[in-house]
C-alpha cells in the first residue's frame, strides 16, 4: 500500500473538516444542499465515470459492476427485516436506500487513492457503477415515490443520468477513445471536487439537526445491521468471484472488500434535499455512518498493512 494510515488521514480527515465546514454555514444557505445536488447529479459525477470508466480495466469493468450491484440489490432484505421489527420509527424506504447506497464516490475515493494510488481510483468507480446502477434506478424510485407518487418517481428515475453516461463510457472505450493528457489536471479537479460536495452536503443538511432529532439507540441499531450485512454480503461475492471467476488481483480485492465498511452514501442525502423529503433523517444517518466507516477503515487499513496485504 502506497499511503496506509497516512494517506487516509491525509486524504480523507479533510473532508470531515469540510461537513463541519459546511455545517457551520449550512442555515445561512438553505438552498445549497439542492443546487449542490443537482450539479452532482446531474453533471459532475456522470462526467466522473465517463472519464474513470475510459481509464478502468476491461476485465474490472466486466466483473466489478455486477457484483457491486448484486450487493447493493441484496441489502435490501436485511433491510426489509430490520424494518418489520423497529415499525414505524423509521422510514422503510430510507432504510432500504440507506442500506444499499455505499458512499464509493465521495468517500472511496480518496480512500482508494491514499491506499493504492490514482491507479486505484478506476477500481472504485467500477465498484460506484454497480451500486450506483442500482441506487440511481430502485434506489431513487423508492425514496421518492412516497414524495412523488409511483409513476412521477418511476419517470424521474429514468432521467438520471448515470446509466446513460456509463453505457456511453463503455461505447467510447470499447471504440479506443481516450482521455487526452490535457484534459487529465481537470479530470483530477473533478474527482476532488465530487468528494468535497458531496460530504459539503451532508454538512449543509445537519445544519437543521437538533438534539431532540436524535435517537441514538435506533441508530446504532440500524449502522450495527447495516455494517454486518455488508460485511457478509461482500464476502460472499468476492468468494464465489475467486472459486468461480479468478481474475481480480489482490489489489482489487482488498479494494472491493473495503467498500462493505464504506458508509452510507451521500446520496442518500442528495436525494433527499432534490425531493424535499426526511432530509434530517438521511443527514444523521449518513454522518454517523460516516464517523464509524471512518474508525472501521483506519482499524482494517492498520490490519491489512500489519499481515502484508495490498
Amino acid at each position: 500500500m502506497s499511503g496506509g494510515l497516512g494517506g487516509i488521514a491525509t486524504q480523507v480527515l479533510p473532508l470531515f473538516g469540510v461537513v463541519l465546514l459546511a455545517w457551520g454555514v449550512g442555515r445561512h444557505v438553505p438552498r445549497a444542499p439542492k443546487l449542490i445536488s443537482t450539479v452532482l447529479v446531474y453533471a459532475f459525477i456522470p462526467l466522473l465515470v465517463i472519464d474513470k470508466v475510459l481509464g478502468a480495466e476491461p476485465s474490472e469493468l466486466m466483473v466489478i459492476p455486477p457484483m457491486m450491484f448484486a450487493v447493493a440489490a441484496a441489502m435490501a432484505l436485511p433491510a426489509r427485516w430490520l424494518s418489520g421489527r423497529i415499525g414505524d420509527r423509521f422510514d422503510p424506504q430510507l432504510l432500504s436506500a440507506s442500506f444499499s447506497f455505499f458512499n464509493v464516490a465521495f468517500f472511496g475515493m480518496p480512500v482508494a487513492s491514499a491506499l493504492f494510488g490514482e491507479a486505484a481510483v478506476s477500481t472504485i468507480i467500477c465498484a460506484f457503477v454497480g451500486t450506483a446502477l442500482y441506487g440511481d434506478t430502485i434506489g431513487y424510485y423508492l425514496v421518492a415515490r412516497t414524495r412523488e407518487g409511483k409513476r412521477r418517481a418511476a419517470s424521474k428515475a429514468l432521467r438520471i443520468p448515470l446509466f446513460y453516461a456509463f453505457v456511453l463510457a463503455v461505447i467510447l472505450k470499447t471504440a479506443g477513445v481516450e482521455v487526452p493528457d490535457g484534459v487529465r489536471p481537470v479530470a483530477d479537479t473533478l474527482s476532488t471536487a465530487v468528494s468535497v460536495l458531496g460530504m459539503a452536503v451532508i454538512g449543509f443538511n445537519l445544519a437543521g439537526v437538533k438534539g431532540g432529532d436524535l435517537d441514538l439507540p435506533l441508530l446504532g441499531r440500524i449502522l450495527a445491521v447495516r455494517q454486518a450485512s455488508a460485511v457478509v454480503l461482500v464476502a460472499i461475492v468476492l468468494a464465489l468471484e475467486a472459486a468461480f471467476v479468478g481474475i481480480l488481483g489482490g489489489r482489487e480485492r482488498a479494494l472491493v472488500g473495503l467498500i462493505a465498511l464504506f458508509p452510507i452514501a451521500a446520496n442518500v442525502s442528495l436525494f433527499a434535499s432534490l425531493l424535499g423529503t426526511r432530509e434530517k433523517d438521511a443527514a444523521i444517518l449518513v454522518a454517523l455512518s460516516s464517523l464509524l466507516s471512518l474508525l472501521l477503515v483506519t482499524l482494517a487499513v492498520a490490519v491489512m498493512g500489519a499481515v502484508g496485504i495490498g
